[in-house]
């Protein structure tokens, strides 16, 4: 039931499948005018831009009279990419004439000025290519127009600009465009459909093609390139359920987990939009599922009577979400680290040799894991297959994991930033927290459209409250410090803490490493970081939650809370659904009701 109710919540209005897909273009100049049939109050022209740059001057007027409304560039940012370009005029006539000149345009996919050639490298030339024009009147309705002429042309194809008027969202949104990252992903995922080698190579092939199955099956438009992301949340509901389940072996634990999850900001804007980090969310959460089914059984039982099938998937799902981006590998070096940890626990009863113990470290699963990873590494390449079909060589793809690696190790700065300790507090005394992606004003009644990527308040501060609690009780805090006291004090009742592990709290544990080895390793990037890139933890603070429901649920004081944060999430998610969907709302609410501290900018 919470999979069906976010499923209708994150697909309705993702984005456009009405879209106008029929391109104009030129690498020259062009000049036309549209007739609107009569006399209309033009307050705006959009232009779909698909790709290219290009300046256009306006007039006003009557064929053979024109008057000029000014110059305009159509793609001011060479990244951009189906988005639309707005041209305010706020004149009254029935025929605009346009001016068009394309000017050089860089095509080339990312990293061709990194030393990574690619064969569909192409020098810079003049470009532009446009899917549709749209007028706007000053009562915010569309003006259909109903002819376009050429001028000094016999260009067949001008027809193309005006052919899908009714597929055109006036005033436009991001119902009807890329915003933000989609302009590198989900145009990637357009050129993998097209057989082309994509735009953006800075992060590995998987996700974008992911991607491209929804572009395949519904085109190239809004919903196309979004849908894949709702899927994939949709699934990594049930998938928190098993895990909070697997975890603490309650309904209420794997209800809790999934339910926190399902209502959470940043899972429901990230899945709204066409990037790839859900996917991997979504894969890094297998991953840690099928290494809990390992972990605790090795725990029960052993190393050497436990199954490594589980080990052999968890190992699997995390290069599939390492294939997606690489920050997937921070949580897997804490699982690894938990399965060393209790390796080097069981070599500390062996009453042998130092060289002994070293090579039985090595023994059942852990040369099978190193063959495991070397299956992954497999996995990884495979994903460029696409890439190698589109014209690749496999060299040209091993240099562009040094290319990658100098990429995101670069000092990038970026003024929409946040620094990695603001994102659990979601505010600082610097950067963008939250990070917005999107705003389109001039929607009528003064409303505006915003998408905005944060966390539930709910989720993110009881649960970043619960996890350092947790945190005291995965490491035995009180214990460490009578034990840390009584050594300072020099008392002759000296405490040591168990290490046994009928003393662990294995769930607190999972929960603690994990979250504190895919947050923190943020400390060391030095190049610009998001808020986003807190989305990998965000499911521990969903199960640093659960972990306390459980505990006390049956108690009426843990009902009590237990109903209190899920009423308050779902209260929360309500209040704030418009800036997180671009759902149209007044800015005089935005700032009355949700801004709550002052870098919380939506509008």
């Amino acid at each position: 039931m919470l999979s069906i109710v976010f499923f209708g919540i994150a697909s309705w209005n993702v984005g456009s499948i009405a879209y106008p897909v029929t391109n104009w273009q030129t690498t020259s100049q062009e000049s036309f005018y549209i007739n609107f049939g009569s006399n209309q109050q033009v307050q705006n022209v959009y232009f779909w831009v698909h790709s290219g740059n290009a300046s256009v001057t306006v007039y006003s007027g009557v064929p053979g009279n024109w008057s000029s409304q000014g110059q305009f560039a159509l793609q001011p940012r060479g990244t951009d990419y189906s988005v639309y370009q707005t041209i305010g005029l706020g004149v009254t006539t029935q025929f605009l004439e346009f001016n068009v000149t394309a000017v050089n345009y860089d095509s080339q996919p990312m990293f061709s000025n990194w030393g990574v050639t690619n064969p569909t490298d192409q020098p810079l030339s003049p470009f532009i290519q446009i899917a549709e024009i749209g007028a706007e009147s000053q009562t915010n309705q569309q003006i259909p127009i109903v002819a376009i002429t050429g001028e000094n042309t016999t260009d067949p194809t001008l027809g193309k600009l005006i052919d899908e008027q009714n597929k055109l969202e006036i005033p436009p949104t991001y119902m009807s465009k890329m915003y933000f990252d989609e302009v590198y992903f989900a145009r990637s995922a357009e050129n993998y459909v097209n057989h082309q080698i994509p735009n953006e190579r800075t992060h590995p092939p998987l996700g974008k093609l992911m991607e491209a199955t929804g572009v395949a099956l519904f085109g190239e438009t809004p919903f196309g390139w979004r849908i894949m992301g709702v899927i994939f949340a949709t699934l990594m509901i049930p998938l928190m359920y098993l895990l909070g389940k697997k975890l603490f072996g309650t309904w209420i634990g794997g209800f809790s987990a999934a339910f926190l999850l399902a209502f959470d900001f940043m899972h429901f804007t990230m899945a709204r939009i066409g990037t790839v980090d859900t996917y991997v969310v979504f894969f890094s959460l297998l991953s840690q599922l099928f290494f809990l089914i390992y972990f605790m059984n090795v725990v029960k039982t052993g190393f050497k009577k436990t199954s490594v099938l589980p080990l052999f998937l968890a190992v699997v799902f995390f290069a599939l979400g390492f294939s997606t981006k690489w920050f997937t590998l921070y949580g897997a070096a804490g699982l690894l680290a938990l399965l060393i940890a209790v390796r080097i626990k069981d070599l500390s009863k062996l009453k042998k040799s130092l060289s002994d113990k070293y090579v039985a470290f090595f023994d059942r699963p852990f040369l099978l894991l190193l063959g495991f990873i070397g299956i992954a590494v497999a996995i990884y390449f495979a994903t460029y297959i696409p890439d190698m079909l589109a014209g690749d060589s496999f060299p040209t793809i091993i240099h562009l994991q040094s290319a990658m690696f100098a990429f995101h190790s670069g000092n990038v700065v970026d003024s929409s930033s946040a620094p990695w300790w603001s994102w659990p507090f979601m505010f600082g005394i610097s950067g963008s927290v939250p990070r917005w992606f999107d705003i389109s004003y001039g929607l009528p009644n003064n409303m505006v459209s915003t998408i905005t990527v944060l966390g539930n308040p709910v989720v993110w501060w009881v649960g970043f409250a619960l996890m350092l609690v947790l945190t005291e009780r995965a490491i035995h805090g009180r214990e460490l410090a009578r034990s840390l006291w009584s050594r300072i004090s020099k008392s002759s009742t000296r405490q040591r803490i168990s290490i046994r592990a009928k003393g662990w709290d294995l769930p607190a544990i999972f929960i603690v490493v994990v979250f504190v080895f895919s947050w923190l390793p943020y400390v060391f990037i030095g190049r610009a970081t998001y808020i986003y890139h807190f989305y990998l933890s965000v499911p521990l603070l969903c199960l640093a939650i659960t972990y306390f429901i459980n505990k006390y649920w049956n108690t009426r004081i843990g009902k009590v809370a237990a109903i209190a944060i899920f009423a308050g999430t779902v209260a929360v998610f309500a209040l704030f659904y418009s800036v997180i969907s671009g759902a149209p709302i007044s800015t005089s609410f935005i700032h009355s009701y949700l801004r709550w501290f002052p870098s919380w900018y939506f509008a």
